[in-house]
């Protein structure tokens, strides 16, 4: 067959002023001089703040500060575009930005000394906080455009990131879901020509960055980022695509005036040459020439606009070291969650009485929401009893509570890999798309985008539900869980949240391929702000469930994959199990074995012709952990044995030994045993029944610390 073309493209460069600040009149557009006068004194204001900041830094009285010298024309430009009601979503050098969004000098410096207070989005700005992790925040923005869409608003999300993010993998897997979604979304790369010390011709073959788009399939397009009246153009034309549903990459070709951050040196990298060849495409210098040009500025009008601006940064600066002075360090406990779990409001109280040198001990309430509750009590629902509850396995209990969230709040929406017309590998989500065609929908295998996407959605309003085809995958996506995820809350002070759900297959027992069965529920127990549920029965995979989804916290939530079409058991309708509630599954006397997951059933096989009285805990949620049932049952016992199919090193039991250890140390009558997965990786199916605990190693280790 003949070769023969398949699809061209060509980039398009905007430019509108020289370097001698002299207008391309066909392109200019009409603004009110006042207006062009605010954008002047906003990029001055930035330049100088950073000059002072740089300088205080220096002196010891800041931290770290990524300084936006010369790239302040691509910043407030396009900023000045955006509507009330747009969105921005930066990364970590946008404070010219913040500044024409209304912001305060005071607050970007108390950003760089290190207080949170700093980074809190405005109340009545549509805006996420600072983004540190390279290239990771415009999933988000794609997130929130997709919301936007949804919800058939007119708001944009527009994201900042810079030349060296467009190396990052999930910079692409956003623009390739917002071409997907029709997401609201604009991307806005400033070209600075550095990713530190990598100069852009060691970052990439590419010609442009802004082709980078044409895989993406969404548009792109180049703009001279020191050219402010070029930049609000493109931005102001990219904003009406975008509510049309067509995004668009922006590279504005700008240059790093100063450092990195107050922590590199530029003069390892650059040279003097290089940089003066920058000089005359200053933004500011070149936006002064034109304002002169046209009349709008002279001599009078700078010296009085500096003048202004020193006094504002005098002022925000006192205003600044007022609030660290007056800093409340227990703030810092304030934020992880909606509602701090009690194990936590221990730590605060301790914090405070001890100032931070004691975690205080439990005396024995049910503060951490314990409940003794046996399967198939009142306490396990809130509505229905078993003689009128359908009888359903794992599975199908997931299904219906999905269905059922979906019918009562329009804001939940399912999606992930083969989630619609498939219905999930494991058809949790079966018959969902015929009946919710809109809040249902198949993403591409994009496991960062994925949850990045969740990210946004939530800012924006919805309650998302994504679903990971098995939890070996969600790895790549940790760093929008661990970044992100669970800290948008505390890093915004509450402003922001993120309800979001994140389902997975977990666990040994089917026998599948690498990567497939993995259970290492005990890394994301350690990172605060995340919830970690794992249901062992039908009932609490559906009482669970429901309460993961009503939250507004996230939640990661790992279903056991050997439980999914186990035996039918009672689910009663709208069954709702707390979170942080561990479930008492048979009484006992002489021992206390904990487990979750599969595992329960294991531990059940375990016990049955033991002749001993054995008490049996399941967790059900890993964090936050339901620390005083666990007290309660051994300081009744006086043994304790721990049942997990992660590793051993590091995993959950060793954190629930601990806490037995801190506060019930003294009840014991025998060392606490752990039966666990050895330290290796998962074996392949041949091999797994060998690593997975079993009932013969678990009551070995029972009748170990019954004859200690």
């Amino acid at each position: 067959m003949p070769r023969s073309t398949v699809a061209t493209f060509s980039i398009d460069r905007v430019e509108i002023l020289d370097q001698d600040g002299r207008v391309d009149e066909s392109l200019e557009p009409e603004i009110a001089d006042e207006r062009l006068l605010e954008w002047y004194r906003t990029m001055k204001r930035s330049r100088r703040l950073d000059g002072r900041i740089i300088a205080l830094q220096r002196r010891g009285e800041l931290g770290t500060f990524a300084p936006a010298t010369g790239q302040e024309a691509a910043q407030v430009g396009s900023t000045a575009a955006l509507s009330e009601d747009d969105w921005t979503v930066p990364a970590f050098r946008e404070h010219p930005s913040a500044l024409a969004r209304g912001g305060s000098a005071r607050e970007i410096i108390e950003y760089a000394m290190g207080l949170e207070e700093g980074g809190e989005p405005p109340d009545d700005v549509p805006m996420m906080p600072p983004s540190i992790a390279v290239g990771t925040q415009p999933l988000h923005a794609a997130g929130i455009g997709w919301a936007e869409a949804m919800k058939e608003t007119d708001s944009v999300a527009l994201t900042y990131f810079g030349d060296g993010a467009t190396s990052e993998g999930e910079v692409y897997e956003a623009m390739n879901l917002a071409g997907v979604y029709e997401a609201q979304t604009v991307f806005f790369c400033q070209n600075n020509q550095y990713a530190i010390s990598t100069p852009l011709s060691k970052q990439t073959r590419a010609a442009t960055l802004a082709q980078k788009a044409v895989a993406a399939g969404i548009e792109p397009i180049q703009v001279d980022g020191n050219d402010i009246l070029a930049v609000y153009t493109v931005t102001r034309d990219a904003l009406e695509r975008a509510r049309r549903g067509v995004p668009t990459l922006i590279e504005a070709t700008t240059y790093r005036r100063e450092m990195h951050t107050t922590a590199d040196d530029p003069s390892v990298y650059r040279t003097t040459e290089e940089e003066a060849s920058w000089e005359p495409l200053d933004p500011i210098l070149r936006f002064e020439r034109y304002l002169r040009e046209r009349g709008i500025l002279d001599d009078e009008t700078v010296d009085s606009i500096e003048a202004e601006i020193e006094t504002d940064l005098e002022e925000s600066l006192e205003a600044a070291r007022e609030t660290k002075a007056n800093a409340d360090q227990v703030d810092l406990f304030d934020y992880a969650y909606e509602e701090r779990p009690p194990y936590l409001e221990r730590q605060r109280d301790a914090f405070v009485a001890d100032e931070g040198y004691t975690v205080a001990r439990v005396e024995g309430s049910r503060g951490d929401g314990g409940s003794s509750a046996v399967e198939g009590s009142s306490e396990d629902a809130v509505d229905g009893g078993e003689e009128t509850a359908d009888r359903l396995n794992m599975v199908e209990a997931i299904r219906g509570t999905l269905r059922a969230e979906l019918e009562r709040d329009d804001d939940v929406l399912v999606y992930g890999q083969d989630v619609g017309v498939d219905g999930g590998v494991f058809r949790a989500t079966q018959g969902l798309l015929d009946s919710f065609p809109d809040r249902v929908h198949d993403a591409p295998v994009a496991e960062a985008g994925i949850v990045g996407l969740g990210v946004g959605l939530a800012a924006a309003g919805y309650r998302p539900v994504a679903e990971i085809q098995f939890a070996g995958f969600s790895f790549q996506a940790f760093a929008q869980i661990q970044q992100h995820l669970s800290r948008i809350r505390h890093r915004s002070r509450g402003k922001i949240t993120c309800p979001m759900v994140v389902r997975a297959p977990y666990g040994l027992g089917v026998k599948a391929l690498e990567h497939h069965s993995e259970s290492y529920e005990a890394g994301y127990a350690h990172i605060p702000g995340l919830k970690v549920a794992i249901p062992s029965t039908a009932r609490d995979a559906a009482g669970l469930l429901r309460s993961a989804i009503r939250s507004s916290d996230p939640v990661l939530f790992f279903e056991p994959m050997p439980l999914y079409r186990a035996a039918r058991r009672p689910v009663p309708d709208e069954t709702l199990v707390p979170l942080g509630e561990a479930r008492t599954v048979e009484q006992g006397t002489d021992a206390t074995v904990i487990a979750w997951g599969a595992m329960v059933q294991a531990v059940d096989d375990a016990v049955d012709d033991l002749d001993a009285d054995i008490e049996v805990i399941d967790l059900r949620t890993i964090s936050p952990m339901d620390t005083d049932t666990v007290l309660e049952s051994v300081r009744k016992t006086g043994r304790c044995v721990v049942v997990h199919e992660a590793p051993r090193t590091g995993g959950f039991a060793g954190e629930i030994a601990a806490r037995i250890a801190d506060e019930a140390v003294w009840h014991l009558e025998a060392p606490i045993e752990r039966v666990t997965g050895y330290d290796v990786p998962v074996p392949l199916p041949a091999r797994e029944e060998s690593y997975r605990p079993g009932p013969d190693r678990i009551r070995a280790a029972i009748e170990r610390v019954l004859a200690a």
